[in-house]
């Protein structure tokens, strides 16, 4: 080999050797390098879920007290409901609101697994809020549980689930995204908002609470159904009254029951006050009509019309419409 040659593979060689060498030096260097981009990268990210999470139990905080002011106002005139196996007793006691007795301490659990490990911290703080949703919507038979189901269904209201929503999206921002460095006071932050709206839904399930949210949406479905309602004042004998397009008046009273189905006795009560009405009266429940109630909406023919419409959410608008437009021709 000449000299030329053994020059030309020098040449060949020398960088690589040099890059080779200095990285062995200069490992610990490069390392803390790389460490600090990748720093750079992943902490907006981890602000950005922190505040959410803040931000959530914020709402959820706000929702709760709403709703306890709610409930309070409430007491002085009481929204139409009751249990067909439960029914209401004049003078009773404001019923106390039940939370899970393990919920307090779950949620202290999480808060010192956050410490070692705030992925597993967070999903168990998920699954805690997960239960409460399925504990309701098992109290009134759905099987399949959602924020927005429920909502639909007067049991929720919307500002609720939509935390309930955003809290979902954090989650899965952890498990399946990636794309955020969990710290300890992130996955704190998202503890505190779950258990925050665990309280927020414990307290969405008193059933008075849920008479005023069930009052609202059916008021709200009505305005769609092409009856905009006002709701009545306390000493009046009907929870709402509307007028169509035709100029036709109707009364509204709304059943809503925890459980059980809407009976005959339940309608004679209405009946009984038309004597001094001119406006139809429409009857919305959340419950099944039974036979008998059945029969007395094919049957009745008498002045003023009567109508009994079961609604369980927007899917059931449209009988909203239906009824609305009979009464009103």
């Amino acid at each position: 080999m000449s000299w030329q040659m053994a020059l030309e593979y020098l040449r060949t060689l020398i960088w690589p050797a040099v890059v080779l060498t200095l990285g062995i030096t200069f490992r610990k260097q490069l390392t803390s390098l790389f460490g600090r981009v990748e720093s750079v990268e992943t902490p907006l990210g981890t602000v950005a879920f922190e505040k959410q999470a803040d931000a959530v139990a914020q709402e959820a905080a706000e929702i709760e007290s709403e709703m306890a002011g709610q409930l309070a106002a409430s007491e002085t005139n009481p929204p139409g409901m009751g249990d067909t196996e439960d029914p209401e007793i004049p003078g009773r006691e404001p019923q106390q609101i039940t939370r899970p007795q393990d919920s307090s301490s779950s949620f202290s659990d999480l808060f010192e697994l956050a410490e070692t490990e705030t992925t597993a911290a967070v999903m168990g703080a998920w699954r805690e809020v997960e239960k409460s949703l399925k504990a309701t919507g098992a109290k009134h038979g759905i099987a399949r549980i959602s924020s927005r189901t429920l909502a639909n269904m007067g049991l929720l209201s919307d500002e609720l689930a939509r935390s309930v929503e955003d809290l979902r999206q954090l989650r899965n921002r952890v498990v399946h995204e990636g794309d955020i460095l969990l710290t300890k006071s992130g996955a704190r932050s998202y503890i505190t908002a779950a258990e925050r709206i665990v309280e927020a839904l414990a307290l969405s399930q008193d059933p008075r609470f849920q008479a005023l949210q069930y009052e609202r949406a059916v008021i709200d479905a009505l305005k769609h159904a092409g009856l905009p309602a006002e709701p009545g004042y306390r000493d009046d004998e009907f929870d709402a009254y509307g007028q169509t397009a035709t100029g036709t008046t109707i009364a509204v009273e709304m059943r809503f029951r925890r459980r059980g189905i809407l009976k005959m006795r339940d309608i004679e009560q209405v009946v009984s006050k038309l004597s001094s009405l001119t406006a139809n009266v429409l009857v919305v429940t959340n419950a099944s009509l039974s036979e008998e109630v059945r029969e007395f909406n094919r049957t009745y023919d008498a002045r003023p019309r009567f109508e009994v419409v079961q609604w369980q959410g927007d899917e059931d608008t449209s009988l909203l419409v239906r009824a609305v437009g009979r009464l009103a021709g």
